[in-house]
């Protein structure tokens, strides 16, 4: 549980994590060294990172002007006469439409002679991040927010607000990273982010969020899609669950059409599976939708391999996942049954 008397267990929203980094770039601006040098310091540490994000040289003395929420954009700072940084902030929410563009545009009018350097802050977790990058911001997510705080502490920083945000985003990476040493039973939503987050250092084309049902919804990821008798298939992680899905989201099929080609992908993944050392049994409920569950994937007892504390083998489990996708594979090469009746 998250200490009660931290500032920000109760200054929960954005606007207060817009507020906290806009006080500490404020204090970067040379007229502070006077006021208190190690928050000045402090202040420059940060800026100077975010110059260093955006392969920008540091600043020694400079005048610091902070604006928010100027032409909608959450933070823009002022950094001498000729850099602007132009930073979105969120926690847990995501960018939405052309927001990112939009900011870039209106803050390059306001200031048409001088550079501007986007910058996504992120401190929640976010399955990926193509639309900033796609938009030309340079990324500070949480993990790196924590370093350079970390850094800033280092530097001999002794601050009650500094430290509460400190102490919270040190609890978001913890609570994220929980899943190295929980049971896969008291897995959170963190939990399982934090787990899908380091699947998707070995399986780039991941993907993952919230997925809302009738049964109360489940954390997911789905990755490895390829085709088969004109859907797609892949492998989907519904918490507790691994399972080998079938798609078709750009046609309209009838549902006995759906549930024959489903039954035929379910033959199809017994027949390649023939030789590996996974099981492979059909749902207990078997529908017909646009994405269909064909197959249940699990081992001895459950998919996720434990080690003998009964904490996730990360490499072992990893290990199993690529079995199942290689059973997919076998299985998208084999039309024994694609055309079939």
């Amino acid at each position: 549980m998250f200490d009660n008397t931290n500032l920000f267990r109760w200054a929960t929203s954005e606007l207060s994590q817009d507020a906290f980094i806009c006080w500490l770039l404020s204090w970067a601006d040379s007229s502070c060294a006077s006021k208190d040098l190690k928050m000045h310091n402090a202040g420059k540490i940060f800026v100077n990172y975010l110059l260093e994000l955006s392969k920008e040289n540091p600043i020694s003395s400079e005048n610091i002007v902070v604006k928010k929420q100027l032409d909608s954009a959450d933070i823009v700072a002022e950094i001498g006469k000729n850099l602007i940084l132009l930073i979105e902030d969120k926690t847990d929410t995501a960018e939405h439409g052309n927001q990112l563009d939009r900011y870039k545009t209106a803050i390059q009018a306001r200031y048409p002679s001088r550079k501007i350097l986007p910058i996504f802050c992120k401190t929640g977790n976010q399955s990926n991040y193509k639309k900033a990058k796609k938009s030309g911001y340079n990324l500070l997510l949480r993990r790196d927010f924590l370093n350079v705080l970390i850094k800033i502490k280092e530097n001999g920083l002794e601050n009650n607000i500094f430290n509460d945000f400190l102490s919270l985003l040190d609890f978001r990476e913890k609570e994220t990273q929980s899943f190295l040493h929980l049971h896969p039973n008291d897995w959170s939503r963190y939990s399982w982010q934090g787990f899908f987050l380091s699947l998707q250092e070995v399986f780039p084309d991941l993907n993952w969020g919230y997925v809302a049902n009738a049964q109360g919804g489940f954390m997911g990821a789905w990755w490895h899609f390829g085709a088969w008798s004109g859907w797609q298939t892949y492998l989907q992680i519904e918490e507790k669950s691994l399972v080998m899905k079938l798609g078709c989201w750009t046609e309209k099929h009838l549902p006995a059409a759906r549930s024959s080609v489903r039954n035929r992908w379910l033959k199809t993944l017994k027949a390649a599976n023939k030789e590996s050392d996974i099981t492979i049994t059909p749902p207990v409920r078997r529908g017909n939708g646009r994405s269909m569950t064909a197959a249940l994937v699990s081992s001895e007892s459950n998919w996720i391999q434990l080690d003998k504390n009964k904490l996730i083998d990360f490499d072992a489990t990893v290990t199993f996942l690529r079995k199942a996708m290689a059973v997919i594979d076998k299985a998208r090469s084999d039309l024994t049954f694609a055309d079939d009746k």
